[in-house]
């Protein structure tokens, strides 16, 4: 009986961990992701120019926490940044795990928006590679699958939870501007 109620308990306390890192996105949380980027702006301008001065800006686009990690940088940059997180409800770990799942939502949505045009732009580098007369088909057909599977790779990092995309669609042109 006790091996019963611990093992009930122990899928109930499971189940609850699964359920709350899933939580759907309120709009609250995006607003308040959006004031927080509109403000973050200075910031995360100069954060980037000294980064990329420095040669430390080392982004993975493939990385399916980017937009995660990349969050968790400005809280710490400077205690002005900080202090604008703060004073719009967000802690160093509700920040970057917030922002990225609206961040990451907000991606899909853009990409799913854009993928016609990035289809296009594909398939006329192709058809470039398909008329350059000095490469070999065998080096044609290698760097044709390596394009596709970096698209398929690049789409699949950066897709969000539905759930998430469907909370973050009515604030698409918010965050555009927020992030532009």
């Amino acid at each position: 009986m006790l091996k019963k109620t611990i093992l009930t308990f122990t899928l109930i306390l499971a189940f609850a961990s699964m359920v709350s890192a899933t939580a759907p996105l309120t709009s609250n949380e995006i607003e308040r992701v959006i004031a927080t980027m509109e403000k973050l702006e200075p910031y995360m301008d100069q954060m980037e120019t000294e980064m990329e001065e420095a040669g430390s800006h080392n982004t993975d686009v493939f990385d399916p926490d980017m937009m995660k990690k990349e969050c968790a940088l400005i809280y710490e940059y400077s205690a002005q940044a900080k202090k604008i997180i703060k004073d719009n409800g967000f802690s160093a770990q509700t920040w970057p795990e917030t922002s990225g799942r609206v961040l990451k939502a907000f991606v899909s949505i853009a990409m799913e928006q854009e993928q016609s045009a990035g289809m296009v732009e594909m398939q006329a580098a192709m058809a470039q590679m398909d008329a350059d007369p000095n490469m070999p088909p065998e080096q044609k057909k290698m760097m044709k699958e390596q394009m596709n599977s970096m698209m398929q790779t690049a789409k699949a990092m950066m897709q969000a939870p539905k759930a998430d995309i469907d909370a973050v669609r009515p604030y698409f042109e918010k965050l555009t501007v927020a992030v532009d």
